[in-house]
């Protein structure tokens, strides 16, 4: 790719970070994008991109391999030392994508987006991707069984998914709330909230199974395991 489409490239995903932050992503039409890239070729987007789908996916290959390598080598280090604890597995989830606050190449907008996609119409279908996709994640996920194997399948899902939202909403709401003024979480408080968001994914992550809960699993058919790890394929 040129070097002048590269940079016309950057501009209109730097311009679309802003604006579905600010605004939400159904907020913003394509054309609002492409007038506060600077772009005059009513055709840019389009040729870049394609569609705001698409517009989306760019936002995020911007971002989330810088979070996955520093997951890795989180991951890389807890099985070096051989210490599987759920706290230590739980802050290589949060501490990359909560360190994107400090990226001033859209690092805030990033969060705010995930924010909206999670929480989004389209959030079974991204978050399924995401899972078979995100090899960091699926990681993660694996060595999660190990430290807690006795969680049913349909648990472990409900409550990654339970993570996963809490996770970018919180930080998401973390980083607005700190630029109020004055702020409602000043500077001082960033590595109490941290801490703390780590302390309550662990407790969530690891919450006992009622026996409420327990009654409502599925039956497996005869002949056939209860519960098939995730990262593996079950049968139908």
């Amino acid at each position: 790719m040129r070097q002048d489409a590269v940079a016309t490239r950057a501009r209109l995903i730097a311009a679309a970070e802003t604006l579905f932050a600010e605004r939400g992503i159904d907020g913003v039409s394509m054309n609002e994008v492409q007038r506060a890239a600077g772009q005059r070729n009513k055709s840019a987007l389009q040729y870049h991109f394609g569609t705001k789908e698409q517009l989306l996916e760019a936002i995020l290959d911007k971002h989330v391999p810088g979070i996955e390598l520093r997951r890795h080598r989180w991951l890389d280090e807890i099985e070096v030392s051989g210490r599987y604890e759920i706290r230590e597995l739980m802050k290589a989830l949060v501490v990359p994508v909560f360190e994107k606050l400090d990226d001033p190449d859209g690092g805030r907008a990033y969060i705010t987006i995930q924010a909206q996609i999670i929480g989004g119409p389209s959030t079974l279908e991204r978050w399924s991707t995401s899972i078979r996709d995100n090899r960091g994640v699926s990681r993660l996920m694996r060595m999660l069984e190990r430290v807690c194997p006795e969680l049913p399948l349909p648990v472990r899902r409900a409550r990654y998914l339970l993570v996963t939202e809490l996770l970018f909403h919180g930080i998401a709401d973390f980083g607005r709330l700190s630029t109020l003024e004055p702020p409602l979480f000043p500077p001082s408080s960033r590595d109490l909230f941290l801490s703390n968001l780590v302390d309550v994914l662990t407790a969530l992550a690891t919450a006992s199974v009622s026996a409420e809960t327990t009654s409502l699993l599925p039956s497996a058919p005869r002949g056939e395991a209860a519960f098939t790890p995730a990262g593996t394929t079950s049968k139908p």
